[in-house]
């Protein structure tokens, strides 16, 4: 097999990563991976090292291309089931999936992952705190609620469950109605 591009050396790091973990990617099993010797990886990547800062920056770019699309139009149950088909749609994008697996799964042991894991989590905390204010709402403790409610359902998908977050999002929306009902 021909390696075309860098990309196809990149997919097959994080997907080891991803599955195998850090410690079972080496240039020989990357080549063994790829159908290649390991001498050609050496021809596109200096040295694993120089392939794990590619897995984060390609992983990176791709995740913040897929966008989110924030629409708060209409009521809570309306505004946090969007919001949930919308992050369940990133989550699960099997474009997206192996590099998030990557993520969580080395951040503990790499800086790099617990940076990315981090904004990551800054990110929907913050998606969140804009839904939950546009509801109606400024406490920071519902916030924090719903912020834990969507990565704990993360790490969920990322260990490959199959729950559905859009039963939790109307869930909490019927508190917050409720909370507004009093």
């Amino acid at each position: 097999m021909k390696v075309r591009d860098k990309d196809e050396i990149i997919a097959a790091a994080t997907d080891i990563i991803a599955f195998s973990g850090l410690d079972k990617l080496t240039m020989q099993s990357l080549g063994k991976e790829l159908g290649l010797n390991k001498a050609s990886i050496y021809h596109w990547f200096s040295s694993k090292e120089e392939i794990l800062e590619e897995v984060f920056r390609e992983g990176h770019r791709k995740l913040m291309g897929k966008g989110f699309r924030l629409n708060l139009e209409g009521g809570s149950t309306l505004v946090l089931s969007r919001a949930a088909e919308e992050w369940t749609r990133i989550f699960s994008d099997e474009e997206i999936l192996p590099y998030l697996r990557a993520v969580f799964s080395l951040k503990y042991s790499d800086e790099r992952a617990m940076e990315e894991a981090r904004a990551l989590s800054l990110m929907i905390k913050s998606q969140i705190d804009v839904i939950i204010t546009s509801l109606g709402h400024s406490d920071l403790f519902i916030s924090s609620l719903f912020s834990s409610l969507l990565l704990q359902h993360l790490e969920s998908v990322l260990e490959g469950g199959e729950e559905d977050f859009k039963e939790d999002a109307k869930a909490f929306a019927s508190l917050l109605d409720h909370m507004d009902s009093r």
